[in-house]
């Protein structure tokens, strides 16, 4: 997990859960921490990312927390690239990206 700062009220998140073989999947975990979380944070309205890891299956989800609806919105572009950009360089299969 990772914060910029704590969340305020209005707070909103984007979900990506992903999977490749078991057998990378800290390699892809050493990616998201080495390169894609410093683009994450460059983010607007960036307010914290946290990688979650299920290392028996190959699964995965990132959670992204922006500001405001309008941060997370603002974000969907450059987000969706760093994430195909991520996907490509991690082996990864993207399942789903949900925003709440």
């Amino acid at each position: 997990m990772h914060r910029a700062h704590h969340a305020r009220p209005g707070v909103c998140m984007r979900a990506t859960w992903s999977e490749t073989d078991p057998a990378q999947i800290d390699t892809a975990a050493d990616l998201f921490k080495q390169q894609t979380l410093s683009r994450i944070e460059d983010l607007p309205g960036f307010c914290s990312a946290s990688l979650l890891v299920n290392r028996s299956d190959g699964r995965a989800v990132v959670t992204v927390g922006y500001d405001s609806r309008e941060a997370l919105d603002l974000s969907r572009m450059p987000a969706d690239a760093v994430r195909d950009e991520a996907a490509r360089e991690g082996n990864l299969q993207v399942v789903e990206v949900r925003r709440v």
